[in-house]
């Protein structure tokens, strides 16, 4: 059980680098004049909070689906209490919502590489995606 907690742990420090990289892709993309949904920013936020909650939970596997739950976001209640499953789970629907508002506001070159720059986002989380298995 220790195993997978630590594995459980190192996942969420790799999706929190995977966080810092959209996070600062909404950023940019606001900037460009692009009108982002306040879901996004949310998401961001509550995102940052699982994170912070997996690092110092004293045992990851006491967390129940409720208490992943109160965190607000696309993904409420469809990961039960595996806390790296929701925060994947958000920030994959963040990367979405950026390329596409990218795409529709600001030009399928500027989509082109902000999804490139996100991609680099999930590089160092894919030994750990159940789906690449």
């Amino acid at each position: 059980m220790l195993a997978h907690e630590e594995s459980v742990r190192r996942q969420c420090e790799e999706l929190e680098k995977a966080w810092g990289i959209l996070n600062e892709a909404a950023i940019e993309l606001g900037s460009h004049v692009v009108n982002l949904p306040a879901d996004v920013f949310l998401s961001l936020r509550e995102v940052k909070s699982m994170i912070a909650l997996c690092k110092s939970h004293p045992k990851l596997a006491d967390l129940t689906s409720k208490e992943v739950d109160i965190f607000e976001g696309f993904c409420v209640e469809c990961c039960g209490p595996d806390i790296a499953a929701r925060i994947r789970c958000e920030l994959r629907n963040i990367e979405d919502v950026l390329v596409l508002k990218a795409m529709n506001e600001a030009g399928s070159d500027y989509a082109l590489r902000l999804q490139q720059k996100t991609m680099k986002a999930w590089e160092s989380t894919k030994s750990f995606d159940v789906s690449a298995a």
